[in-house]
């Protein structure tokens, strides 16, 4: 069950950030190149490679959109990974919520999301074994929610933010 709730936020996530992205910038190309300050998450690991070239490169701040709409319940286990990374740093990853002039439909949306993203030593172990995710280890993190007409709070994007030294 808890596994199906990862995978369902991890879709939604996606979805949201790309459609905010596409309605502010132009389309990201799935091709690896110079870093960007701003990619489109693809659970493919094309994506993996991309974000570690923007953390390493490093830039001050790295925009993660989706295509797909993700609820913070269902964060996708690739970018839990990135997550989980920037945690074991030492760095934070913080869960904003979307403007206080819109309630949220569910009070427990933000203890879901927290607990979904941690829930997995497993993960842990794998993550901190990947060279890859290394570069994550200089950021924090921000989840920034926005209101759906349809269930309430969704990702609207994932930020990293180089950490000051």
């Amino acid at each position: 069950m808890k596994s199906q709730k990862v995978q369902i936020l991890a879709f939604i996530v996606a979805l949201t950030v790309a459609l905010a992205a596409c309605e502010s910038s132009p389309m990201q190309s799935a091709s690896s190149g110079p870093p960007k300050a701003a990619l489109q998450f693809m659970d493919w690991s094309i994506f993996d490679q991309e974000l570690a070239a923007s953390l390493s490169a490093p830039l001050p701040k790295v925009e993660v959109a989706f295509y797909d709409r993700v609820t913070p319940s269902a964060m996708p286990e690739r970018l839990q990974n990135w997550m989980v990374s920037v945690q074991s740093g030492g760095s934070s990853v913080k869960v904003v919520q979307p403007a206080p002039t819109v309630a949220a439909k569910n009070p427990f949306l933000l203890i879901s999301a927290i607990s979904t993203l941690w829930s997995g030593f497993k993960m842990v172990k794998e993550v901190s074994t990947q060279a890859q995710f290394k570069a994550a280890e200089a950021y924090d993190a921000e989840i920034i929610l926005k209101q759906d007409d349809k269930s309430g709070a969704v990702v609207d994007k994932v930020v990293f933010v180089q950490r000051k030294k």
